[in-house]
């Protein structure tokens, strides 16, 4: 089995990876005739991660509108391992890991109650201007969060 460390390689020198959970409980719609939780809820689980991590260390859904930056998903990849089942309580841990290029790694760890690994996986955002052009250069915002992530700010929240 992969761990979600192996997803992506960063640079040897590059900071430690961002980490944020949140709880989520399976809810009666996100389920199939077979009482398991269909696979197409998955990329919202991955979503749920990573609204949570945004709240946590500011790179939320509404810096990026304020900030005229849009980060489109271009590659998303899932590997289930246990079903989760209707009112079953489940943590989402999402890391992202440090990359030199404008994007944003994200993996994800989705573990159920009795801390069973159920489905992990990833996603690579490109960053561009609302218009759909690619940022070669990161805004002054992203600068500024990327230079907090290098001095080790976030790792004393």
């Amino acid at each position: 089995m992969r761990s979600r460390n192996n997803y992506f390689s960063p640079p040897a020198d590059s900071p430690e990876s961002l980490v944020a959970t949140t709880t989520r409980r399976v809810r009666f719609e996100e389920v199939d005739a077979l009482r398991m939780v269909w696979h197409g809820r998955y990329p919202s689980y991955f979503e749920d991660g990573r609204i949570a991590f945004g709240d946590r260390f500011g790179l939320s859904y509404q810096s990026f509108i304020e900030n005229e930056t849009a980060a489109p998903i271009v590659q998303m990849h899932f590997d289930y391992h246990a079903p989760l089942r209707f009112d079953e309580q489940f943590s989402i841990t999402t890391t992202l890991h440090w990359c030199d290029a404008l994007r944003l790694n994200f993996s994800y760890l989705l573990s159920n109650q009795s801390d069973k690994t159920v489905a992990e996986g990833y996603t690579v955002q490109l960053l561009t201007e609302p218009s759909g052009n690619l940022l070669f250069f990161p805004p002054p915002w992203l600068a500024a969060f990327r230079q907090k992530w290098k001095d080790d700010f976030w790792m004393n929240i």
